[in-house]
């Protein structure tokens, strides 16, 4: 690949990447690319505004989890689990969610499931003795209500919800979780002061006393993998990989091109104008069209040849050869000839 090629595949392939970076940033701007009800997405299906509008009060420190619950060693923080199917609820995770809320937290558990169908026998009808069910009936599009829920208490400023204490914290179940999304906030805002008040209100009641929020993010499937990318990100190693990156195509165009260019490598004859430089013979008639006029030529042969044979000629044939060769600017070839016979008459060869 010559260096006049690499040029346009560098370029083409920078572009790509920009194109590529530029797509990739516009999806997670708008949070196309995170699920339902995550505090990353910013369109009417997240609950990216619940996210911001809380990190602004005084007072208040947002977080989010990306970790199983279990491993959310924080106490005194209210802990939302949004969009929470009842089929996650396995008698695992419901020990998981006492173990967290035994530590001082608030878990809030927003149970929502549109195809959900009730079933006989559930682990959360058996370890905290709630019964799900749909409301009006309905299967195609169910909207749960607690059916049965012993040894809860209804909330008051909630509607839908229940909570019970759980060592030295609390655990509530929400029916439902449009009230947190974005489209819900944005609607009760443009409703006006009333119904804005009246929603946050409810949002306020379901956290608590709490200042310290969290997000749960890993029940959506969003996850921590300790990927090499995030510990760039979290080390701030971002300028030093650009580095790289740069030193990397430094090392890939030299390879695919000689620097410097090189030179013809045709071998060198009367009609072309570049050297081999393969063998030794080319060598010096590379050296030789370089360092001496064509114009010279006749004279600086004769000179070294003279240099080495000079007893061998007589006075009278050395001048008459030397006269030719300085008079060989226009033809040294001929004039080289001409020597020759000078010299051969007496029997030595030029």
């Amino acid at each position: 690949m010559s260096g006049r090629t690499v040029i346009p595949v560098i370029a083409i392939a920078a572009v790509s990447v920009v194109g590529g970076l530029y797509l990739m940033n516009t999806q997670f701007a708008n949070g196309d690319i995170y699920p339902e009800f995550s505090s990353m997405r910013s369109d009417p299906a997240g609950a990216k505004l619940l996210a911001d509008s809380l990190a602004l009060v005084p007072g208040f420190r947002v977080t989010r989890n990306y970790l199983p619950l279990e491993y959310a060693n924080d106490g005194d923080s209210a802990v939302l689990l949004l969009d929470l199917k009842p089929a996650a609820l396995s008698e695992g995770f419901l020990k998981g969610v006492d173990r967290v809320a035994a530590r001082g937290n608030r878990v809030i558990l927003a149970v929502s499931d549109p195809r959900y169908t009730p079933q006989k026998s559930e682990p959360i009808a058996k370890d905290w003795k709630v019964r799900f069910a749909c409301r009006d009936g309905a299967s195609d599009d169910c909207e749960i209500y607690f059916a049965e829920a012993t040894g809860w208490k209804a909330m008051d400023r909630v509607a839908g919800g229940i909570e019970r204490a759980s060592g030295k914290g609390s655990v509530v179940l929400l029916a439902g979780c449009e009230g947190f999304s974005n489209g819900a906030l944005a609607g009760g805002l443009a409703g006006g002061l009333a119904s804005a008040t009246a929603g946050f209100a409810e949002i306020s009641a379901a956290l608590g006393p709490y200042s310290r929020v969290v997000f749960d993010e890993h029940h959506l499937g969003i996850e921590q993998t300790g990927s090499v990318v995030g510990l760039v990100r979290r080390f701030r190693l971002t300028g030093m990989a650009l580095g790289l990156g740069f030193c990397a195509a430094l090392l890939f165009w030299r390879n695919a091109s000689a620097f410097p260019p090189r030179i013809d490598s045709r071998p060198a004859g009367p009609d072309t104008g570049g050297a081999a430089g393969r063998t030794s013979r080319s060598g010096l008639v590379t050296l030789l069209r370089r360092h001496v006029p064509a114009a010279e030529l006749a004279s600086v042969c004769w000179n070294e040849w003279l240099a080495v044979n000079k007893r061998a000629v007589s006075a009278e044939a050395a001048a008459r050869a030397g006269e030719l060769a300085r008079n060989s600017a226009g033809d040294p070839v001929s004039a080289l000839v001409e020597m020759q016979s000078v010299v051969n008459s007496k029997g030595k060869t030029l």
